[in-house]
């Protein structure tokens, strides 16, 4: 008999490693995510339909079933979305997974900020607020800049610099709009900001990856490049800062992509998760490392993977650049053949077609799309990515529904942005 797996939230690129690997799959949707996936997406595998964000128990109880009658050797999700659930039936299950505790410590920055100063790791001078007084007086005590965000959150939503007294009302606005009731703030952290992908096996930490970051307007991702440029001392503070981490909020096993800035005084950690870095991170490890960062992690899960007993070396370089259009009706996209087709092009792809609206740039799913470049090096691969980028040009023009559209959005991405934030969810878990 096969081995049996428990996927949450899976998409098809997933349920395609986990039949090279021969695992037996159960999987875990919504009825949303459900929705969306392709036709011929599942194959042989069992699905639950569940509504599990609203009510966990009707999952646990699901797939305890299920867990007596054909253990699951483990549950893995490599989706934002799906690592509450993945924590919750880890700990009903009794699974060795990474647990409820570890999950709620990622996904409430001020909790995670609050343990690991407690342990003298990357500690960074933080507050949790909810009103414009409480801005001022961190800005005060704190100085200026400063970072506001969201307690819970990925993909850039919600992020803002604050560089003075007078800028706070604005920032507290926007952060209102959001409807949040609380939220982060944080010193600024000078210098460049990189992230790591890293593979744990019984608490030992194998960076896998290592990848510089390019940002743009309000914080959100416009590229990244593989392997970083970081002398071997700097590189090596890296990877000792990210296994102090890990080892502080207790993530013992599988994947987790962390995020850092490099500052005068050392790397510092931005955040982390309990899952492999997004933004085509895991096509460019397979390129540059030779691992398949979520096929690894799930073959570790399920006892099929040996552990890594070193880093792997680079071969090469590879960059991903994302497109920007300016909002509006899409009436064409110029140069997107050309680009597509240069020898050096791993992946490209368009978010949007033709007719379609463009909303402004708010959060990483509002990017036009990318297109993902391998090359000798690093820095040759960055080059030939932005030069490709910039001759694909989204062709708008205004057009009244566009307000109406960019509304649909905001509204969505705050519902996001408030369901991200709904913290007592994690405490539930424990």
């Amino acid at each position: 008999m096969n081995t049996r797996v428990c996927l949450v939230s899976p998409k098809p690129p997933m349920l395609q490693r986990a039949r090279r690997l021969k695992l037996d799959v159960v999987c875990v949707y919504t009825p949303e995510e459900f929705r969306k996936l392709p036709v011929d997406a599942v194959h042989d595998e069992i699905c639950l339909v569940l509504r599990h964000q609203s009510d966990p128990r009707e999952l646990v109880d699901s797939l305890r079933a299920l867990h007596d009658r054909t253990p699951f050797s483990a549950v893995v999700t490599v989706q934002e979305e799906g690592v509450i659930t993945t924590a919750l039936l880890n700990d009903a299950l009794g699974l060795n997974g990474v647990s409820a505790e570890t999950v709620a410590l990622l996904t409430d920055k001020w909790r995670m900020r609050r343990h690991t100063a407690e342990r003298g790791v990357s500690t960074v001078r933080a507050a949790v607020a909810s009103s414009l007084e409480d801005i001022r007086e961190f800005g005060a005590a704190q100085g200026y800049p400063l970072i506001a965000k969201p307690l819970g959150g990925s993909a850039s939503i919600g992020i803002h610099k604050i560089d003075s007294a007078e800028a706070a009302e604005s920032a507290y606005a926007a952060l209102s709009g959001l409807d949040l009731r609380q939220f982060l703030l944080e010193e600024y952290l000078e210098g460049p900001e990189i992230s790591v992908d890293a593979l744990s096996f019984d608490g030992r930490h194998v960076p896998i990856t290592i990848a510089d970051k390019i940002t743009g307007t309000g914080f959100v991702e416009f590229g990244h490049v593989i392997p970083a440029q970081l002398d071997p001392s700097l590189e090596e503070e890296v990877c000792r800062t990210v296994s102090d981490f890990l080892d502080a909020v207790g993530l013992r096993n599988g994947l987790s992509h962390t995020e850092l800035k490099l500052t005068p005084t050392g790397p510092r950690v931005v955040e982390s998760h309990n899952r492999r870095g997004g933004d085509r991170i895991n096509t460019m490890t397979h390129a540059v490392h030779g691992i398949d960062l979520e096929e690894a992690g799930l073959a570790w899960a399920t006892g099929l993977l040996q552990p890594l007993t070193e880093r792997p070396t680079a071969n090469g370089g590879a960059a991903v650049v994302f497109f920007e259009a300016e909002p509006g009706r899409l009436v064409a996209i110029e140069g997107a053949d050309e680009a597509r087709a240069h020898a050096g092009v791993a992946e490209f792809h368009l978010n949007f077609e033709v007719g379609q609206l463009i909303p402004r740039v708010r959060w990483s799913l509002d990017r036009a799309g990318y297109v993902v470049v391998t090359a000798e090096t690093a820095q040759a691969a960055l080059e030939s990515a932005r030069s490709l980028a910039s001759r694909v040009r989204f062709v708008t023009e205004p057009d009244p529904a566009a307000e109406e559209d960019g509304a649909q959005g905001l509204r969505r991405y705050r519902d996001l942005v408030a369901e991200l934030n709904q913290v007592p969810h994690v405490d539930a878990l424990t």
